[in-house]
């Protein structure tokens, strides 16, 4: 008596337990399709103080974008800068981006290829490590080499 007593407390249990199962999974399911993504629509720049690089199209070899929000410096390689304005378009050769750094350059006078720090010895291309390591109070900034070893700094050996 004792074990069939036992087995119906085992079976009433599971019956509860898979009612539970079923009402919460139904109530979740019913729940989630009442509630609806909100409609997506596009909204223009929410804050155009920031500088936004919009690249639209990939055509004949050449990367081709826009900045908008603020002026930008655009570094795709060593050699390749750009200075731009906001809503101004670029094109950059594919065959000229080399992306083994990337560095952000924020807050440089317009023009400015080199830097040096007050307390060194050396200039270095904006592009190099080395002057991202300069504390920003600290930074000098040229246009030229020849601007930079005219007041003492060196080329970086």
């Amino acid at each position: 008596m004792i074990k069939k007593e036992l087995i119906n407390v085992i079976l009433s249990a599971i019956l509860i337990f898979a009612i539970g199962l079923v009402s919460g999974f139904s109530l979740g399911y019913f729940r989630s399709a009442q509630t609806a993504f909100p409609k997506m629509t596009e909204v223009a720049d929410l804050n155009p103080g920031i500088a936004t690089i919009r690249f639209l199209k990939f055509e004949n070899g050449l990367l081709k974008g826009e900045i908008a929000g603020q002026k930008s410096r655009l570094a795709y390689s060593p050699e390749g800068v750009l200075d731009l304005k906001p809503g101004q378009s670029f094109e950059i050769p594919a065959a000229g981006i080399t992306l083994y750094q990337y560095y952000s350059v924020r807050d440089l006078p317009e023009g400015t290829q080199f830097i040096a720090s007050k307390s060194g010895k050396y200039y270095y291309s904006v592009l190099n490590p080395k002057a991202f390591g300069i504390p920003p109070k600290n930074r000098l900034h040229f246009k030229t080499e020849e601007e930079a070893e005219k007041m003492g700094y060196l080329a970086p050996k």
